[in-house]
């Protein structure tokens, strides 16, 4: 495809409101006018090349938008909102903005909810270049370019409907003195959703993939990825028989299937890209000729999903998993919630509890340290090197003993992990795979799996309450729980199931907070929501401080002592219903467009 680079000025807070065509209409050296553009089907592919790259950029990174935070956009709001993950970080000092949010004492000036509101909107309008220049062409290629638009389009106003309830529905490119005001409603959102995605449908343009095994068209928007959008917007309106009889042509397509069970633990990892269970999913492939390709590639992913090796020590033997090149900022630990119901539902053993996280011990015991290859010096704590400073290799294997006594793995700081309970997450944990040669990263921003569309499908049965849909819904399920090797299979398809088990099952998708939403239960599931944030503590340290020694074996304590500082500093924080099932709108958008009303309470 011919590329075409397209100069976005985030101007103000009100970006959104200086217009594409303003925007786009200045003469730069190798770059077309905006008068001899938009003509061709080169053109036409060219410009939906920009609304791919935009999709990239601004989903997975929000540094150089106004707010100039460093967020995955399509997740990190939504996971910060959830009661799934502690907000976390060096200490209570750090992660303020996450902790913000999942205390819920945020306000319209919060930098990650700004930068996700305007990401939102930078990828409509990318979207709304290819949609106008072209809605009227007859074709063929420029018709399935207006239509994958359409849906990128679509579900970037889903987000918007779900996070802020009532958002301007931007249709076309906006000129500078446009100021658009609040939807008429969140149902005209999700219905603007569902017509988009069936205007993209009509057209016959969108395509499929060719198999399970179509590797290509995973990263491109296909028939089946619009139906899914359409169905999500179908359910937020609870429209559960439409969404239900949508998601059943996915299903009946064949083209999907979830991956084995050995294999979840590839599933956001390089070694999974385009896996079958993959509806959609935004490709990255690393090249040292592209400029931009660093910030595109989201440079502070890496800190966000990674541990804070600043208080445990890096296993980064040989062999290790997690060569990389930079050290985690530990703002995304599983909560205490999430970890008791994963493990009561499916059981230690289970495929999915062991790609989704890791227990201390296994990262004491089963990861590789430098000390499984070189000899410990037990009276300093650290590894023998002989008298020109190299490591001493073993003339034997490490032992289970030495390795509980190990000074050099495990938890490093007195005062231990903060937010966390004694589990580390480990299915978006960065690993060696994801890192191109120089250290650039190398992964696809999933953004919808087969495992999503099965529970959602279970759900609609479930909502529409039609005897003749429960064993095919429960059918759907158990396909998710059984390839999860969960201990708890259900025996009947009950709304209470599926919430359970989607609690699990898309964990650190971003799905979480709006459903509880959508359920009318988020008053209730997020009540504690960030008034517990406990310590990790590893009381070999206290002990070899104590005795003078590095010998003493390693042991986990949770320290609870400071685990309630956010209540104590913020008195008024706590979900409040009838406000927090919302995002405010950025103070820079209201102060700049007076026909965008708050929303209540903020």
């Amino acid at each position: 495809m011919k590329k075409i680079f397209i100069a976005l000025s985030v101007v103000c807070a009100g970006w959104m409101l200086s217009g594409c065509e303003d925007r786009l209409n200045i003469q730069q050296h190798s770059v077309s006018a905006i008068e001899d553009f938009y003509k061709t089907d080169a053109d036409a592919e060219a410009a939906l090349v920009n609304v791919y790259y935009t999709a990239g950029r601004w989903y997975s990174n929000s540094m150089y938008l106004e707010s100039g935070w460093n967020e995955c956009n399509l997740i990190n709001p939504w996971e910060y909102a959830s009661d799934d993950i502690f907000s976390a970080g060096e200490n209570k000092q750090d992660g303020v903005e996450g902790n913000q949010i999942n205390g819920f004492w945020l306000d319209a000036n919060q930098v990650v909810v700004t930068g996700a509101y305007q990401a939102y909107y930078m990828i409509i309008e990318s979207a709304n270049l290819v949609i106008d220049h072209f809605k009227d062409s007859q074709s063929a290629t420029a018709k399935r370019c207006v239509a994958e638009a359409r849906v990128m389009r679509a579900y970037a106003h889903f987000l918007l409907g779900a996070g802020w309830g009532t958002p301007p529905i931007v249709d076309h490119c906006l000129t500078g003195a446009d100021r658009p005001g609040n939807s008429a409603s969140q149902e005209a959102v999700f219905q603007f959703v569902v017509d988009d995605c069936d205007a993209a449908l009509a057209t016959g343009a969108l395509k499929s993939k060719d198999s399970k095994t179509d590797k290509d068209r995973s990263i491109i928007v296909t028939a089946e990825y619009a139906k899914a959008v359409k169905a999500k917007a179908l359910m937020f309106m609870g429209r559960y028989a439409d969404a239900r009889n949508v998601l059943k042509e996915v299903i009946n397509s064949g083209l999907y299937e979830l991956v084995d069970p050995e294999d979840m633990s590839k599933l956001y990892h390089y070694s999974g890209r385009g896996n079958k269970e993959s509806l959609f999913e935004l490709n990255l492939v690393y090249d040292a000729t592209v400029s931009d390709y660093y910030w595109r590639a989201q440079p502070n992913f890496i800190q966000l999903w990674g541990w804070r090796f600043s208080r445990i020590n890096k296993p980064n033997g040989e062999g290790s998993e997690l060569a990389q090149a930079k050290d985690g900022w530990g703002w995304c630990n599983p909560s205490k919630k999430f970890v008791d119901a994963l493990i009561a539902n499916d059981g230690m053993n289970s495929a999915r509890r062991k790609a989704w996280i890791k227990s201390y011990d296994e990262i004491l015991y089963d990861m590789p340290y430098q000390s499984d290859k070189y000899e410990i010096d037990w009276t300093t704590g650290s590894l023998k090197t002989d008298a020109d400073g190299n490591f001493i290799e073993r003339t034997t294997p490490i032992t289970l003993a030495e390795k509980q006594k190990d000074p050099t793995r495990g938890i490093k700081s007195a005062d231990g992990v903060y937010g966390n309970v004694g589990y580390f997450m480990w299915k978006r944990m960065f690993r060696a795979e994801d890192y191109a040669a120089n250290g650039e990263t190398q992964w696809n921003l999933v953004m919808m799996r087969y495992a999503e569309v099965l529970l959602m499908y279970a759900e609609c049965c479930a909502q529409t309450s039609e005897a003749t849909d429960d064993a095919d819904g429960l059918a759907k399920l158990l396909l998710v729980q059984q390839r999860a090797q969960a201990a708890h299979q259900s025996t009947a398809l009950t709304l209470a199931e599926v919430q359970n088990e989607k609690f699990l099952e898309c964990w650190l998708e971003g799905t979480r907070f709006m459903d509880l939403v959508r359920w009318g239960i988020a008053d209730v599931e997020l009540a504690n929501n960030g008034k517990y944030l406990p310590n990790l503590v590893d009381t070999k340290l206290a002990a070899d401080a104590a005795g003078n020694t590095h010998d003493s074996p390693h042991a986990w304590t949770i320290d609870e002592s400071d685990a309630d500082w956010c209540t104590k500093a913020h008195p008024g924080m706590g979900f409040q219903k009838g406000k927090h099932e919302l995002f405010p709108f950025p103070f820079k958008e209201l102060n700049v467009n007076p026909n965008l009303n708050q929303n209540p309470g903020y």
